[in-house]
């Protein structure tokens, strides 16, 4: 993925596209994928989005939120746009995250995900990923094979694989 303002990422995730958004919405299921904070989400129109901070991510110096946000459309399960502000970039503008879920007769789910930086094109390296995620480098790369290994396998991807 390049470093463009407007960045599309796609996956295919076996499972129905009810438990794919369940996975992005509900505390239960973020904590165990991406960068792990629970989520706060008001499902409606206006309604207030917020990824909380993990214990490790304070030790980092950030504070109760990662990301601040507010939804702007909401189709559950089909569709999920948010004005997306990550704390770590206060004086950036919020930018648009689009989720988009297509479920197939197979039980597949097409994840489609679109991050237009427009607003804020500072930090488009950053969530185009390809650096340690350790470190945070992962972006929407990582997050989406954790979303991923997490609905496909039931375990974190940062947990060991069983030998």
């Amino acid at each position: 993925m390049s470093n463009d303002a407007i960045q599309i990422y796609s996956i295919y995730v076996k499972a129905p596209a009810q438990q794919v958004w369940e996975a992005i919405t509900q505390s239960e299921y973020t904590t165990q994928w991406g960068y792990g904070g629970p989520t706060l989400i008001d499902q409606r129109p206006g309604g207030t989005y917020r990824n909380l901070t993990t214990d490790e991510m304070k030790q980092m110096g950030l504070g109760e939120v990662a990301i601040n946000g507010e939804v702007l459309e909401i189709d559950p399960p089909n569709r999920l746009v948010l004005a997306w502000q990550p704390a770590w970039h206060p004086e950036s503008a919020p930018t648009r995250l689009t989720w988009e879920f297509t479920e197939y007769p197979s039980g597949l789910t097409f994840v489609k995900l679109t991050h237009d930086l427009t607003a804020a094109p500072e930090y488009a390296a950053e969530v185009a990923g390809g650096h340690d995620p350790a470190s945070g480098g992962g972006g929407w790369p990582w997050c989406l094979a954790g979303l991923k290994t997490l609905l496909e396998t039931g375990q974190s991807m940062d947990e060991p694989a069983a030998s």
